[in-house]
């Protein structure tokens, strides 16, 4: 049972990327088609520019009350001119949008790599473990009863140091992609803007034109939505750049203490206890005193939702704190 749902936790992310794989090269084929017709109506467009000029020039050489057919013809080609020119805008409308949905299924791809090589990690981290218990042999104390204390994992004095520079590393990865959303939304900002003065040019334009306002609209409710989700993005960054930032300076603050063994919380495992090790948590003291923001940056981080509350993390971690040491306040 247990193989066949390490299959399915390790095929998942790998589901998923197959996924993403299709539909980006989906969005691809489509930019370029896009791309195709958008030269094409360009030509259209010159082409009746060229013949709107000539007509034009015809039109004021000869004499307009000898000429209707002239003016009628110059009348037709100005429409033509403006039907290339509202189609051309939309084509480029649908160009833009399909060349971000490409980009977003980028990040997507490079999200679920990420996912992918995590779940090999775990998968083999696990799978070294239980062959360790496997191969060893049963303890001649196993049914000994438990101290009445906690033990309290002493650590080599290596492992800070070690902690500490994984710790930055994850703070400097988090940082650069902080930057990364920070420009793009400058870019979203500016082009909500102008769309927003799109709609509003077009809402005033007489004679109205429809299809323009209801494209230009839609672009910019697409343009609102895709900054909002960066702008929700970039807070849960933000909060997270914080939270280990100050378990940064907590840990130099607690580089002499040796380090709890995280695993007697129930709910915590080995693989969730390295990873908790690898972002600076080492103590029960630190769990037991994690606030909001803490719980929900480590709740992303682990990918756990809820899961530290519904398991009472903090509380479970105050207690074996208080059993093995000092009262917390």
């Amino acid at each position: 049972m247990s193989s066949l749902l390490w299959l399915l936790l390790y095929l998942a992310p790998l589901l998923g990327l197959t996924a993403a794989l299709f539909a980006w090269f989906g969005w691809k084929w489509r930019g370029s088609d896009m791309k195709n017709r958008i030269d094409e109506q360009a030509a259209q467009i010159d082409t009746a520019q060229t013949a709107l000029r000539q007509a034009e020039a015809e039109h004021a050489a000869a004499p307009p009350a000898h000429d209707p057919a002239a003016a009628d013809e110059l009348q037709s080609l100005r429409e033509d001119l403006k039907s290339a020119q509202r189609d051309a805008r939309l084509r480029q409308d649908e160009a833009s949008k399909a060349n971000e949905a490409a980009l977003a299924q980028e990040a997507k791809m490079a999200r679920l790599l990420a996912d992918l090589e995590q779940l090999r990690e775990e998968h083999t981290s696990a799978q070294a473990e239980l062959d360790s218990l496997r191969s060893a042999p049963p303890a001649a104390n196993e049914t000994a009863a438990a101290p009445a204390k906690p033990k309290r994992k002493r650590s080599t004095p290596a492992k800070p140091t070690a902690t500490t520079a994984t710790l930055r590393e994850k703070i400097t990865a988090l940082e650069s992609q902080l930057q990364a959303y920070e420009a793009g939304l400058v870019a979203l900002t500016q082009e909500r803007e102008e769309w927003r003065l799109r709609v509003s040019q077009l809402a005033e334009q007489t004679p109205a034109d429809a299809a323009g306002l209801g494209a230009a609209r839609r672009s910019f409710n697409d343009s609102e939505k895709r900054f909002v989700t960066a702008a929700s993005e970039i807070a849960r960054l933000q909060n997270q750049t914080r939270v280990l930032l100050r378990v940064e300076e907590t840990n130099a603050a607690l580089k002499d203490v040796p380090d709890d063994d995280l695993t007697q919380i129930k709910g915590i495992k080995k693989i969730i206890s390295e990873q908790l090790h690898s972002h600076g948590i080492r103590t029960w003291q630190q769990i037991a005193q994690w606030n909001d923001d803490e719980l929900r940056a480590f709740s992303e981080i682990l990918a756990f939702k809820n899961r530290a509350i519904r398991e009472q993390w903090q509380q479970q971690a105050r207690a074996l704190h208080e059993a093995a040491h000092t009262r917390l306040l």
